[in-house]
């Protein structure tokens, strides 16, 4: 698999989930090895911040990006959209701290990516097939090991009698990013809502950028079954992008968020790390 970019610069203006503020984003084609990179100019300066885990400032609800004092935020979606589409390198200017949410799901990311034309840079892209490891806590469990392509696999449980348990798999030999994963919208459940606001979250939410699940149904028609645990899937997928590699792994999630999600992605960045340096 060789390293990817898009053939043409392209604009996306949107709304922020959590910040409710307008934000005007431009990706750019980026040279081979350059990796996908955030150039960021907000109130808090001027920087450029390389997507990878030692720049991750905060997973709580979402992925935050930051170096030198500027940080972007809810850079989730648009990771996972590249990691889905084989997009490894990327040059994401950013006018403001968090990226449009869009309808909630990663559909906007993907529309412009289709938009723009992927290019192949004719270099690979270097792999990585990690080993064994596991986090657990509680209900929360999240494994890795090592496979010959990526795979995943998520089970989201709850006890709220309209969702009850959902499970997505996602199989990068057979199965399709853009049509299978990257609808599924964002979601919260109603009585999550006020809090979310009391913590200064959630600001830009609205029933047109997310699902939200009532006692006794949903703000609107799920787009899948299990539309719940596929967003689930492509939050993960926007995690292991910030590896950096070609993940060769088959992952299985069950209950877990970013916060897991990171702390597995660190455990693995130091074996990456290492692998690099042999």
């Amino acid at each position: 698999m060789n390293r990817k970019t898009l053939s043409i610069s392209v604009n996306v203006t949107g709304i922020g989930l959590h910040t409710g503020e307008k934000t005007s984003v431009w990706l750019h084609p980026a040279n081979a090895g350059a990796g996908i990179l955030f150039r960021v100019s907000n109130t808090q300066g001027n920087a450029t911040i390389p997507a990878l885990v030692p720049f991750v400032s905060e997973t709580k609800r979402r992925v935050v990006l930051q170096k030198d004092g500027v940080a972007v935020q809810t850079v989730e979606h648009l990771l996972a959209t590249c990691f889905g589409m084989g997009v490894t390198d990327l040059l994401v200017e950013v006018n403001g701290v968090e990226l449009p949410i869009g309808d909630g799901s990663a559909k906007i990311w993907v529309d412009t990516f289709e938009t723009a034309g992927i290019v192949d840079l004719d270099e690979p892209v270097p792999s990585f097939v990690p080993g064994k490891v596991a986090i657990e806590h509680g209900e929360v469990v999240v494994t890795v090991e090592p496979s010959d392509a990526f795979s995943a696999h998520y089970v989201f449980m709850t006890k709220h009698p309209l969702v009850g348990m959902q499970e997505a798999i996602f199989d990068s030999r057979t199965d399709s990013f853009a049509t299978e994963i990257a609808p599924a919208r964002t979601f919260g459940f109603w009585e999550e809502v006020q809090p979310l606001w009391e913590q200064g979250l959630a600001k830009g939410g609205s029933l047109e950028n997310a699902v939200v699940i009532f006692p006794d149904r949903y703000s609107v028609p799920l787009r899948f079954p299990n539309e719940l645990a596929r967003h689930k899937l492509l939050d993960l997928m926007g995690d292991f992008m910030l590896l950096g590699v070609r993940l060769q792994a088959k992952i299985y999630a069950r209950s877990s968020g970013h916060t897991h999600h990171f702390r597995l992605c660190q455990i693995l960045w130091q074996r990456v790390e290492q692998e690099a340096r042999a």
